[in-house]
């Protein structure tokens, strides 16, 4: 006699790097039960994203600039159809209703969930409070026991990419080593501003180096290195996310501020280096933090300006 499928929704809608912590438990679900079939309720921005992950079957788009009547749509949407569990793992009153609205039976929602959400939930998941286990992916992992699953993420989540979600390579470097470096952080106070002397400093002393730098702003001194090294040179924006993680994903060493593109490459399993300074790795750095490829550099006592750019480039070097 087979064995019915289990269907299941996650409602996770934002940000970026949460989304990326949530990719990480949905591809812990599938490899545990590759039969499983996972739908995803996510905003218009990471639609994409999540519909390259190889973890899922299907997306809902929730259009929230559109207002009140595109989320009665997709209330209405999903309580067309069939799921056996749904998960929310964002816990606030709008993704609680999502979850109520669905027919679902085991409708499944964090128990330290706010806005009233719990209210929309037939169980509540216990979450960790161990000062050891703060991590939010440690956190959305508990979700596995619900299903009798191990609660360890031991794989990465790939992204099918096409032609267009590519950073082209320099044809002029042989045998490149590509280089991500991510400048953004998720407040002033944690970006590092060593990454323009480590940039000099790699394109310099390694002829190999293709450097790929992530950022939105208008940084004069990145507009300077291409100028001067053409194709080893690449800038990349936030706003075309499949194509940053596509990026990511076909790196060698991603260094990066406490943001999201350092959680991108954790995710994607390339060596990372996570550069904190006030900020708790524990809480925010590339995950798990036991795995070889995940290394985090701390500023002494938190100050960021006292992190060296020779402690970063020794260890960008022992990965390449």
């Amino acid at each position: 006699m087979a064995i019915a499928t289990q269907r299941i929704l996650i409602v996770k809608t934002s940000s970026l790097g949460d989304v990326m912590h949530g990719l990480q438990v949905a591809q812990t679900l599938k490899e545990n039960d590759p039969g499983i079939e996972i739908s995803w309720v996510t905003r218009r921005r990471f639609e994409t994203l999540v519909k390259a992950s190889s973890a899922f079957n299907h997306t809902f788009t929730f259009y929230r600039s559109e207002g009140v009547l595109a989320f009665i749509r997709l209330c209405r949407n999903l309580r067309q159809q069939r799921f056996d569990k749904v998960l929310d793992f964002q816990g606030l009153a709008r993704s609680g209703l999502m979850t109520f609205f669905t027919k679902s039976k085991r409708k499944i929602g964090r128990s330290d969930a706010r806005e009233g959400a719990a209210m929309f939930y037939r169980q509540l998941v216990p979450l960790p409070r161990s000062p050891d286990c703060r991590h939010p992916v440690d956190i959305l992992l508990e979700f596995c026991r619900v299903f009798g699953f191990e609660t360890e993420f031991k794989g990465r989540v790939l992204f099918s990419l096409k032609e267009a979600d590519r950073v082209g390579q320099s044809a002029s470097v042989a045998n490149p080593v590509s280089i991500v470096l991510g400048l953004e952080g998720r407040w002033k106070r944690v970006e590092w501003d060593g990454f323009e002397e480590l940039a000099e400093r790699l394109l310099r002393q390694l002829d190999s180096a293709v450097l790929y730098i992530v950022t939105q702003g208008s940084n004069a001194w990145v507009g300077r290195l291409k100028e001067h090294w053409g194709n080893r040179v690449h800038k990349v924006g936030t706003s075309n996310i499949l194509r940053l993680a596509g990026c990511i994903q076909e790196s060698d060493v991603l260094v990066g501020n406490d943001c999201d593109a350092l959680q991108i490459g954790a995710a994607v399993g390339v060596d990372v280096i996570g550069l904190f300074g006030p900020s708790d790795p524990n809480q925010l750095g590339p995950y798990p933090p036991s795995r070889e490829k995940n290394c985090v550099l701390r500023a002494p006592d938190g100050d960021l300006k006292r992190l060296k750019v020779g402690d970063v480039l020794k260890e960008i070097e022992k990965r390449i």
